[in-house]
């Protein structure tokens, strides 16, 4: 072992190993540094010579050397030892924390004659806790900036847990006012919530689930909240769990705006349960005498040729059609506002709609002594993906309303082809109007978006506003747009446009009106006769409908039998069924009424079909909603014909469900 023998006047020096990894130094009682050891002169990579005295400074860190003179000199002038922690260069010139432990050495006579100091390094435990103590300042800056309730289960053993300042504050309590522990959270807990609680957490532990819950905290002061409360299981190497840490995060507003809007969608539902009741009733009430009001007065029209007698059953239709379109238009109103509007969008022929309504304008405007020109700007698709009932329905309600408000002069609908700018094909329709026409204020109110709890617009006469109102909804579903043009005096020019999908590989053509007026009346003609002899069997409770549609039917080529309700319907399939025949041999198609008394439509066709009748039944009813359609449909019906009943459309639909007869064949001997 090499040793350092310090000077005689030195001799109260211990002897050091110089290979001792401590880094050694000793002072006199000047204060003056006289001794380091080798261990210090290697980790500094300097001689003893730029050490003495106070060379060594050279060494510290210049942010602890003023920290370590004052130390010193304070612990001098009290003749006591002293420690204290700095920085020491190193030879390569990093810095190395040490802790320097400095006692007094007294001379031979016991006096002080300066100070021995060991000085260990401590620079991997520094580090340690300089990162210990910034995760301790993150975590707490993290509970400072966090409005979330911090929990921390750390020994399964017991139930003492630790909850963090803020979980205490969304509880009301003051910071360790009540015991943080398992057993005061479950006494928290409101009675409902609890059992789940528990059980979840004991699932979280036992299994591995997640927890994230929502349950019911009784906070200071007695009051019930809700929170939501998430938690992660920490376990060893075996899969134990041996810890358990979560937030608690107060959720009680938004628990009541959820329950707030969940009471006001049940309201809304309920209202809009109460509002489709109201229009399906006032719809069967009024779809029903108007079923023989516009059949009988077409009836009438046909066979009378008096033109004062033609003069008044045309005003009765023309009135019974106004009061259809308008219930018409109430419901598709509610249909609009309740997101269930369907359209139809198929291959139609626009020359065709624009025909169509011109026949039944033209006769509207002559009675003013108005001119209606259709000017076609340029050639048109011979067909577009669009829906056509929905087209005709907006321009009656545009030009027809042009018609209404034209004292003198003409109404002119302008049709042409144009390109959006982001290249989609529209069809874009002006109908302009001369004289005072419209007004600006009424037409602000008429093409203004509307529900059925806003319908109320100024005075405008009878049959304008609300048709004109869907219109305008009807244009956006068609994928258009509208606008207004009103100037005083001289007219008014409104322009819509709808969608036509890529019609760039379309035929396009200008048909002539006779050409198109050939092909309606052909078109109409074709649905004027059912196309095989066939027997109906109509089951319909009311006698003036039972009269009307005999007529109608009988005229068109069928034989038809009656029978008041469902019950004596399937009393008569039942008696006229042949030993081996299918129910029902006889006929070839029910007409079949829904609402009847005894046995109601529904009833009767899941009863027929039950038994095994397999021929088409239509449904005949005053119930017009969307639903009452798919009503029909799922209690087995196989169409649906809405009153009241459009003659056309009935053999139409008749003609597309009767099934083709069998011939018998014949054996010839």
């Amino acid at each position: 072992m090499t040793t350092l023998m310090l000077a005689p006047e030195k001799n109260f020096m211990p002897v050091y190993d110089i290979t001792n990894p401590i880094l050694t130094w000793a002072s006199g009682p000047d204060q003056r540094a006289y001794f380091f050891n080798q261990t210090w002169l290697d980790f500094t990579g300097s001689q003893l010579q730029q050490n003495i005295n106070e060379g060594w400074f050279q060494f510290i860190h210049p942010d602890e050397l003023p920290l370590y003179q004052d130390a010193y000199q304070a612990a001098h002038a009290a003749d006591k030892p002293f420690q204290i922690e700095f920085r020491i260069k190193r030879h390569d010139g990093l810095y190395r924390w040490f802790l320097c432990n400095a006692v007094p050495c007294p001379n031979s006579t016991g006096e002080f004659a300066g100070y021995i100091a060991a000085n260990t390094e401590i620079h991997d435990q520094k580090e340690t806790e300089t990162e210990r103590k910034a995760i301790e300042e993150r975590f707490e800056l993290f509970l400072n900036c966090t409005n979330d309730g911090i929990w921390d289960w750390i020994d399964f053993k017991t139930n003492e847990q630790w909850w963090s300042p803020q979980f205490y504050e969304l509880i009301g309590y003051q910071d360790q006012e009540i015991e943080p522990s398992l057993d005061t959270f479950k006494r928290l807990l409101h009675p409902e919530d609890a059992p789940r609680t528990i059980q979840a957490t004991n699932t979280a532990l036992e299994q591995g689930f997640p927890f994230d819950l929502e349950y019911r905290l009784r906070v200071k002061g007695g009051e019930y909240r809700w929170f939501r409360g998430s938690a992660k299981v920490l376990r060893n190497s075996d899969g134990r769990a041996v810890r358990m840490t979560g937030s608690l995060s107060d959720i009680h507003a938004r628990i009541l705006a959820e329950e707030e809007l969940k009471a006001a969608r049940n309201k809304s539902a309920q209202a809009t349960k109460v509002k489709d009741a109201f229009l399906s009733m006032i719809s069967h009430e009024i779809r029903t005498p108007l079923t023989s009001i516009l059949g009988f007065s077409e009836i009438l029209i046909e066979s009378s040729d008096d033109p004062d007698t033609l003069n008044t059953l045309e005003i009765i239709h023309a009135n019974g059609e106004y009061l259809l379109n308008t219930i018409n238009d109430f419901q598709d109103l509610s249909r609009i506002e309740d997101g269930q509007f369907d359209t139809e969008i198929l291959e139609c022929c626009p020359a065709t709609v624009i025909e169509n309504v011109r026949n039944l304008l033209k006769k509207k405007a002559e009675s003013k002594n108005l001119l209606f020109e259709i000017e076609q700007g340029s050639i048109l698709p011979e067909t577009i993906k669009s829906d056509p009932i929905r087209l005709k329905q907006i321009l009656l309600n545009v030009v027809g309303t042009a018609i209404k408000y034209t004292d003198e002069g003409r109404i002119k609908l302008g049709i042409e082809t144009t390109i959006a700018e982001n290249g989609t094909h529209h069809l874009k329709f002006t109908v302009t109007n001369t004289g005072m026409g419209i007004t600006s204020e009424l037409l602000d109110h008429l093409f203004a978006p509307c529900s059925l709890t806003d319908v109320s617009v100024p005075n405008f006469g009878v049959g304008t506003g609300l048709g004109l109102m869907i219109s305008y909804q009807l244009i956006e579903i068609l994928g258009g747009s509208i606008n207004v043009d009103y100037r005083d005096q001289s007219g008014t020019t409104i322009e819509f446009s709808i969608a036509t999908g890529d019609i760039s590989k379309v035929k396009m053509e200008k048909v002539s009106a006779s050409k198109r007026l050939l092909e309606i009346k052909s078109s109409k003609s074709a649905h004027a006769f059912i196309k095989q002899d066939c027997r109906i069997l109509l089951v319909e409770d009311g006698i003036y409908h039972q009269r009307l549609i005999n007529f109608l039917l009988t005229k068109a080529g069928a034989e038809i039998h009656i029978f008041e309700n469902g019950q004596l319907a399937i009393d008569e399939l039942l008696r006229s069924q042949t030993t081996g025949d299918p129910l029902g041999e006889p006929y070839d198609l029910i007409l079949m009424d829904i609402q009847m008394p005894v046995f109601d439509g529904y009833a009767t066709t899941r009863q027929l079909r039950s038994l095994g009748f397999t021929k088409p039944i239509i449904a005949l009813t005053a119930h017009a909603m969307t639903h009452d359609r798919q009503k029909c449909l799922d209690a087995g019906c196989d169409d649906y014909l809405s009153k009241p009943i459009d003659r056309q459309k009935m053999i139409q639909v008749i003609n597309s469900v009767l099934q083709p007869k069998v011939k018998p064949n014949l054996v010839t001997k």
